[in-house]
């Protein structure tokens, strides 16, 4: 059953309720949790959600002053880090989706969620699993060294690509002279595609289907950021997921999640985790205690409870002891 919608103190940044989106019923989530977790301090806290959009620049006018009680910022889709949170001081926290913090940020890591599909889909039990290995998805430029690990093309060489531009060159030649996309079956059991665009794959319904019937997710970089909602939807089934580095924040570091710096690593590892069942179950069973411990919903607001908590006894000691208290929970 899905939850109640968002509570009447979690607004967009004009004071409005926030529009729906793919990641809404992971929103919807973590506020119960929270306000769970927060009990009747949760109706202190206007929660302001901003979505940040394409074109909203540091020169153009951006507005952020819902107004109402003391304020926390959760700024969400700026996966290139553009929003200049320094033009707005006053938040008691701020939590911001991709990325890591800086030494001086004053902000918090911030999950990506899922789509609402991936969160409803029941995970398939792990041994009973028909899919071997997993990805679908557009072959943009961060993802041409996966491509070539499963069509080797004599003028690529397999090893990572050093820069975006050789990436993008590298592409675009295969988007002129080599038209194949479609590699399931070259590893048994496996389905893996890369599609012509953004959206061209499956349908997001059968695409949760196929993840919770699925042990290994490969889960390369996005256009822009290495972190992308599939992180979160193949955490969430239980997968044994494959990545490039991730950063190294509450929500990655330590985890089960296996980070390649180089995908030309990418085809002996896989043949080694099929090739071994019972290594293969055990980072499975690894997954879905970070899942339950770290990732999900009710573990997400005990962080960010932490965090807002924190950010109490911060203002209750800096009203006690003065500037020298300012300056420590700043």
């Amino acid at each position: 059953m899905n939850p109640d919608p968002l509570p009447p103190n979690v607004l967009d940044s004009l004071g409005q309720p926030p529009h729906a989106s793919g990641e809404s019923l992971f929103l919807q989530r973590i506020f119960a949790e929270l306000e769970r977790e927060l009990g009747d301090r949760f109706h202190e806290f206007t929660f302001v959600l901003h979505r940040w959009k394409f074109g909203e620049r540091d020169e153009r006018p951006i507005s952020l002053d819902p107004g109402g009680l003391k304020r926390i910022l959760i700024l969400i889709c700026d996966e290139k880090g553009l929003f200049p949170l320094q033009r707005f001081p006053g938040y008691e926290r701020v939590f911001r989706a991709y990325g890591k913090p800086s030494p001086g940020d004053s902000w918090h890591p911030f999950p990506i969620g899922y789509f609402a599909a991936a969160g409803t889909e029941d995970p398939v039990p792990f041994e009973r699993r028909t899919h071997t290995v997993f990805f679908s998805g557009y072959l943009n430029r961060n993802r041409i060294d996966l491509y070539k690990q499963f069509n080797r093309l004599f003028w690529l060489l397999r090893r990572n690509l050093p820069n975006q531009h050789l990436r993008e060159l590298a592409r675009r030649f295969v988007e002129k002279f080599c038209r194949k996309r479609e590699f399931s079956g070259q590893i048994p059991g496996s389905i893996i595609q890369f599609t012509e665009w953004f959206g061209k794959g499956y349908p997001p319904e059968e695409y949760a289907r196929i993840l919770a019937n699925t042990q290994i997710a490969i889960c390369p970089p996005g256009f822009v950021s290495h972190e992308t909602i599939r992180h979160w939807e193949a955490m969430r089934m239980g997968c044994v997921i494959i990545s490039a580095p991730l950063p190294a924040i509450p929500f990655y570091e330590g985890s089960p999640i296996i980070q390649l710096e180089d995908w030309s690593e990418l085809r002996p590892l896989l043949d080694r985790l099929l090739a071994d069942p019972a290594e293969l179950l055990q980072r499975h069973l690894a997954m879905r205690e970070w899942w339950e411990n770290v990732a999900s919903e009710p573990a997400i607001a005990r962080y960010m409870a932490g965090i807002i908590q924190r950010g109490r006894e911060s203002s209750r000691h800096s009203a006690g002891t003065g500037a020298q208290g300012r300056a420590d929970s700043a």
